[in-house]
C-alpha cells in the first residue's frame, strides 16, 4: 500500500496555494525532480492555473531555470490527460491503437455486443412486457444496460447486479471490449483501460520507477476507479479536497471515496483559515453550514471586515411569473446598489463602490432561465454575460444545428448525421438510425436539406459559420419550428446559439469549439473582461470567488424532465459498500435502489448549496422565489429549498444575524411594474422571427487600438483580416517565415519584459531562459541585446528608484461615446506624482514617421489611464528596443477627433457592398509597401474570388 497524506481544505482556505508549495517543497528538499511528480487536477483550466502558480513559486524560491523549464513540461494534468499519456506509452499492453481518437460515445459498438448476446441467450427478453411496442422496450433495455455497464465500471470490484443475467451481459461486454483493438475510445473507457493497465505487474513496476509522488487536487470528486489508478502510480500520495464540496455524483464521484482514503491515510492535515470571505459574512455562512452539516467546524477568517447576508422570499400567486419576478428583483437590486454607490471591501483593501462586474448570479441550472435573465437585464440596461456556452451545445434544440455544422465539415461522420436527424424536427426514428450505415443515414436527409448541404460545401471555409446558419434559418425557418415544438425557452436557446456563432467569427467547427472553450475559461477568475454581471451554474462557479453573489433558483423543482423509468437502476449502498443494480422487473429491489439514490441526491443538494454560499467575498443574497402557499408539494416534486430544508435556515436567520425580507405578491401582481418605475426601461419583442442576414453591424461592438491602426493604414487589410477572416498565404517568397520569426521574437521579448520588474533585475537572465523555453526561440544574444537596451537605458536609470507600483500586460476597457475599446498596455510604472505608459517595439527600423502611425494607440492608452487616475500626470511612450530609444507622445484634441472619426467609419460598414468598396478603394493606391494579405489584392484572379464572395 502507498503512503497516503491528506489535506482537508474548506472553501476559500488556500488549497491551490498549498499544493503549489507542496510541489516546490518536494523539489527544494531533493525528494523528487519535476518529471517524477504527477499532479492531478479536475479540469484543464485548473491544470494550467496550477502550473503557473507552481512556476511562480519556484521563481520566488530561486529554483534554477533548467528545473523550472522541466516543470513546464511535467505531468500537471487532468486524470484523463494523464491516462491518455499512459495508454499511448503502453499502447500494446493496453490493447489500443497508439493514435486512438477520443469520441463522445461508442453506443453502436455496445449495441452490437448486446444484440449479438441476446440473439443467442434471450432470457432477459422474456422479462419485457409483450406488447405491440416491444421494439421500443427492447431498445430501452439496451440503453439501460449500456448506461449501467458504464456506471458499474466506476465502482471497480463493488458492483452487484441483482439479476444474474445482467451480470452475464456485463461480462460479455467486458470480454468483447478486451478482444477489440480500439481505434476509438470514450473518456470513460480511457479510465477503464488505464485501471487495467496499471495492474499489469511489469507495467506497474515501470510506472512506479518513473514517479515518486502523486498530488491529487479536488479529490472529493474522484470515483473508486480513479482511486484505483492513483494507488498504482507511485509510493507517495497526497490527496487534497473537501468532502463538503463533492457535487459530481452524476459522474460517479462518491463522498465515501474520500472517507475511505481518510481512514487509511498516514496523516491528515486540516486547512481551516479562510482567505476569501470577509469575517462578518463568513461567520454567518459558518452558522448556515452548521445547519447543513451538524459536524461542521467554523473557520478562522484572515480578513476581518464587514460583509452582509440577506435572505429574500418572493411569494408568487402562480408559477407563471416565478422566475421572471426573481430576475426583476435581482436586476433592480444590482441597479440600485451600483447607482447608489454601495461600498464593499475585498481582500483587506479599502472600501470602494460596487460595479456591475462585482455581481454573480448562481443557479443550480440555467438552461431554462438564461433567456429570462437576458431579457430582463437588457430592460434595466445592465450588461450580463451568461456562462452557458458549453451547456448550450447539449440542448436538444441546438444539437441539430451542431450536427449540421459537423455534417458540412465531416460528410462521413455518422454521429454528426445522428445529431442532425434524431429529433422531432427532422423526425428520423432513433432505432432505425442506430443500425444504419453512413450511406443509409445520408439517404434519410430530406431532399431540400440535402441540396442545401451540397451547395454550402462548395463554399466551405469561405463563408463564416454565422452566414451558413443565417441561410439555413431563412430557408427552413428552423427557430420558428423549434418555438412551435419545444416552446419559447428552446427558441431563445437557438437565438443564443446564433449569437454565439456570430460572435466567434468562425469558419470551421474546430475554430468554433476553440472559441467556446476560451469563452468558458474567461470566467476562471470569477469576473468578466468587461463591466458585466455574470449568470452561471453553481457547478461552473466551483473554485471561483465573487465580491457579491445572488443565489437563485431555490424554488425550482429538483425533478428533471418527465421520462420513463430506466430498465435498470443502480446506486451505491454505503452500508454494504456495494453498487447495487436492480432491474425494473424486480419491483421491490428496484424501489429500494431508487430510495437509496433519492437520499444521496438530497445530501448532494446540500453540498451544492454549500458550494454556492461559499463563493462570495463581501455579500450574499439568497433568493427563494416560490409559489404560495410555501411548502405545498405539487405532484410529489420538491424544490431545491425543500430538499435542503431551507425553512430551518429561515427559522435561525434572526439568531444568526441574517437580514430577512418577504415579498408577498397579490393575484396578477408582477414585480416588473414596481421594480421598473425608477428606471428607464427598454422593451423588446421576443416573438419568433427569422434571423436577419449578417450585415456586419455586430462585429465591432468591441474595438482594439490595432483595429483602428490597421483601418487607418490599409482598409483592404482591415477587410481581409477582420471582416472576411481570410487566411494568410505567401507562396512566392519567404516573407511569411520572416513574419513568423518577427512575431516569435516579439512574443519572447514581451514575455521577458512581463516577467522582469525593476526591483528584481537580478532575475533577468533567468527570465530570458524561461521565455525562450516557453516560446522555442533560440537566438539568446538577440533577446539579451533588446531587453538590456531597455533596462540599461537612461529612462530606466532615472525612474527605477522612484517606482511605487509596476504593472505588466495591463488590460483596460475604455468607452468613447457608445463604443467600447479594449487593449493591453505592455508596462505601467507608477511614481508618486506621475505615471509612465510604455509600448515596446522590436521592429528593425523605427523613426518619427513610423511613430506617427501609433498615435491613435497611445492616445487610447493615455485616455484609458486618465479615467483611472485623473489627478496624475500621464506620460505615454514607445520604446524602440533595437536602440533603447524613447518616442514620447503628447496628447492633443485632434487625436480624439481622429479616433472618433475612424470609429464612425468602421461602424458605417453594414453591407457586403461596403466591404467591397473598402477593398477596391485601397488597391488602386500606389503607395502600398506590402503586407501578409498582398496575396489577394495584388493578384487579379484572387480578387475575382474575393468579389464573388462579396456579391
Amino acid at each position: 500500500m502507498p503512503k497516503v497524506s491528506m489535506y482537508t481544505a474548506s472553501a476559500g482556505c488556500g488549497k491551490t496555494e498549498r499544493i503549489a508549495n507542496l510541489y516546490v517543497d518536494l523539489i527544494k528538499q531533493d525528494k523528487a525532480l519535476p518529471q517524477q511528480i504527477v499532479a492531478i487536477t479536475y479540469t484543464e483550466k485548473a491544470a494550467r492555473e496550477l502550473k503557473g502558480r507552481i512556476i511562480s513559486k519556484a521563481r520566488q524560491r530561486n529554483i534554477d531555470i533548467m528545473t523550472i523549464s522541466k516543470i513546464q513540461s511535467s505531468h500537471i494534468k487532468t486524470i484523463h490527460s494523464f491516462c491518455i499519456y499512459l495508454l499511448r506509452f503502453y499502447w500494446m499492453r493496453a490493447k489500443v491503437d497508439a493514435n486512438f481518437k477520443i469520441v463522445p460515445e461508442l453506443n453502436a459498438l455496445y449495441y452490437k455486443f448486446i444484440d449479438n448476446y441476446l440473439s443467442v441467450v434471450p432470457i432477459v427478453l422474456d422479462k419485457l412486457p409483450l406488447e405491440k411496442f416491444f421494439i421500443e422496450e427492447y431498445f430501452h433495455l439496451l440503453q439501460g444496460l449500456i448506461e449501467e455497464y458504464s456506471n458499474s465500471a466506476k465502482y471497480i470490484q463493488k458492483t452487484i447486479p441483482l439479476d444474474p443475467e445482467v451480470t452475464y451481459i456485463f461480462d460479455h461486454i467486458a470480454e468483447m471490449l478486451d478482444r477489440e483493438f480500439l481505434r476509438e475510445i470514450t473518456y470513460d473507457l480511457i479510465l477503464e483501460k488505464a485501471a487495467k493497465l496499471v495492474q499489469i505487474p511489469e507495467v506497474k513496476a515501470d510506472i512506479n520507477s518513473k514517479f515518486k509522488y502523486l498530488i491529487v487536487d479536488e479529490f472529493q470528486d474522484s470515483n473508486f476507479l480513479q482511486k484505483e489508478i492513483f494507488e498504482n502510480i507511485c509510493e507517495n500520495i497526497i490527496y487534497v479536497g473537501d468532502k463538503k464540496q463533492s457535487i459530481y455524483r452524476f459522474q460517479g464521484a462518491e463522498p465515501v471515496v474520500f472517507d475511505e482514503a481518510a481512514q487509511t491515510s498516514n496523516i491528515i492535515y486540516e486547512l481551516d483559515t479562510n482567505y476569501r470571505t470577509n469575517s462578518a459574512l463568513g461567520q454567518k455562512i459558518d452558522a448556515i453550514s452548521k445547519i447543513l452539516f451538524p459536524d461542521y467546524k467554523p473557520l478562522k477568517y484572515f480578513y476581518s471586515a464587514d460583509g452582509f447576508l440577506k435572505i429574500v422570499e418572493i411569494l408568487n400567486p402562480t408559477s407563471e411569473n416565478r422566475a421572471t419576478n426573481e430576475a426583476h428583483f435581482v436586476a433592480k437590486t444590482i441597479k440600485e446598489m451600483v447607482e447608489n454607490g454601495f461600498e464593499i471591501s475585498i481582500g483587506g483593501a479599502p472600501k470602494r463602490k460596487v460595479k456591475y462586474s462585482d455581481f454573480a448570479i448562481l443557479s443550480r441550472k440555467i438552461q431554462s432561465i438564461a433567456h429570462i435573465y437576458k431579457e430582463v437585464f437588457e430592460k434595466y440596461n445592465i450588461p450580463l454575460e451568461i456562462n452557458f456556452k458549453r451547456g448550450l451545445l447539449q440542448q436538444r434544440e441546438v444539437v441539430p444545428l451542431w450536427g449540421l455544422l459537423n455534417v458540412l465539415q465531416n460528410p462521413y461522420k455518422k454521429s454528426a448525421y445522428m445529431q442532425l436527424l434524431l429529433n422531432p424536427i427532422f423526425g428520423v426514428n432513433q432505432h432505425q438510425a442506430l443500425f444504419s450505415t453512413i450511406e443509409q443515414l445520408q439517404n434519410l436527409v430530406p431532399d431540400d436539406l440535402k441540396d442545401f448541404i451540397s451547395k454550402i460545401r462548395e463554399n466551405l471555409y469561405i463563408k463564416k459559420l454565422s452566414e451558413i446558419l443565417h441561410e439555413f434559418e431563412e430557408l427552413f425557418e428552423y427557430s420558428c419550428k423549434v418555438y412551435n415544438i419545444f416552446g419559447k425557452p428552446a427558441y431563445e436557446n437557438v437565438r443564443l446559439f446564433y449569437d454565439l456563432v456570430e460572435e466567434s467569427e468562425s469558419f470551421s467547427v474546430d475554430d468554433l469549439e476553440k472559441f467556446i472553450n476560451l469563452e468558458n475559461e474567461r470566467f476562471q477568475f470569477g469576473k468578466s473582461l468587461s463591466d458585466s454581471s455574470i449568470l452561471m451554474s453553481i457547478h461552473s462557479a466551483k473554485g471561483l470567488s465573487f465580491p457579491i453573489v445572488f443565489l437563485i433558483g431555490l424554488g425550482e423543482s429538483t425533478q428533471g424532465p418527465v421520462m420513463r423509468n430506466p430498465k435498470l437502476k443502480g446506486s451505491y449502498n454505503v452500508q454494504s459498500k456495494e453498487y447495487v443494480i436492480a432491474p425494473i422487473w424486480m419491483k421491490d429491489k428496484y424501489k429500494e435502489v431508487k430510495d437509496i439514490a433519492s437520499v444521496q441526491d438530497k445530501q448532494e443538494l446540500k453540498r451544492l448549496f454549500y458550494v454556492a454560499i461559499t463563493r462570495p467575498m463581501a455579500g450574499l443574497f439568497i433568493v427563494n422565489s416560490t409559489v404560495k402557499p410555501v411548502g405545498k408539494k405539487r405532484g410529489g416534486s420538491k424544490s431545491f429549498a425543500d430538499e435542503i430544508e431551507f425553512s430551518k435556515i429561515i427559522e435561525a436567520a434572526k439568531e444568526i444575524g441574517i437580514e430577512y425580507e418577504k415579498i408577498d405578491l397579490k393575484d396578477n401582481e408582477k414585480l416588473e411594474k414596481d421594480f421598473c418605475k425608477s428606471f428607464e426601461v427598454h422593451t423588446k419583442s421576443y416573438l419568433p422571427t427569422t434571423i436577419m442576414k449578417d450585415k456586419f453591424e455586430n462585429r465591432f461592438r468591441y474595438l482594439s487600438p490595432t483595429h483602428i491602426i490597421d483601418f487607418k493604414n490599409c482598409r483592404a487589410l482591415f477587410a481581409f483580416k477582420y471582416i472576411m477572416g481570410l487566411p494568410i498565404f505567401d507562396e512566392a517568397n519567404t516573407k511569411l517565415e520572416l513574419s513568423c520569426n518577427a512575431k516569435l521574437l516579439g512574443t519572447t521579448v514581451h514575455r521577458v519584459l512581463e516577467l522582469t520588474s525593476l526591483d528584481k533585475l537580478h532575475t533577468l537572465a533567468q527570465n530570458i531562459a524561461l521565455a525562450m523555453a516557453e516560446n522555442g526561440f533560440e537566438d539568446e544574444n538577440l533577446i539579451r541585446n533588446l531587453v538590456y537596451n531597455f533596462f540599461e537605458s537612461p529612462f530606466v536609470n532615472s525612474i527605477k528608484n522612484k517606482v511605487v507600483k509596476e504593472e505588466s500586460e495591463a488590460p483596460f476597457y475604455l468607452k468613447l461615446g457608445d463604443q467600447i475599446i479594449y487593449g493591453i498596455i505592455d508596462k505601467i510604472y507608477h511614481l508618486p506624482d506621475k505615471i509612465y505608459l510604455l509600448d515596446f517595439k522590436t521592429n528593425l527600423h523605427f523613426d518619427h514617421n513610423k511613430f506617427e502611425m501609433y498615435i491613435p494607440q497611445l492616445f487610447i492608452y493615455t485616455k484609458a489611464v486618465l479615467e483611472r487616475e485623473p489627478k496624475k500626470d500621464i506620460h505615454s511612450s514607445i520604446c524602440w528596443l533595437r536602440e533603447g530609444k524613447m518616442f514620447e507622445y503628447k496628447m492633443a484634441t485632434q487625436h480624439l477627433e481622429d479616433v472618433l472619426k475612424t470609429i464612425d467609419e468602421i461602424r458605417s460598414i453594414k453591407t457586403k457592398e461596403d466591404v467591397l468598396k473598402l477593398i477596391e478603394e485601397s488597391i488602386v493606391k500606389k503607395d502600398c509597401t506590402g503586407c501578409d494579405f498582398e496575396f489577394y489584392c495584388k493578384d487579379e484572379q484572387n480578387m475575382i474570388l474575393v468579389r464573388k464572395k462579396l456579391e
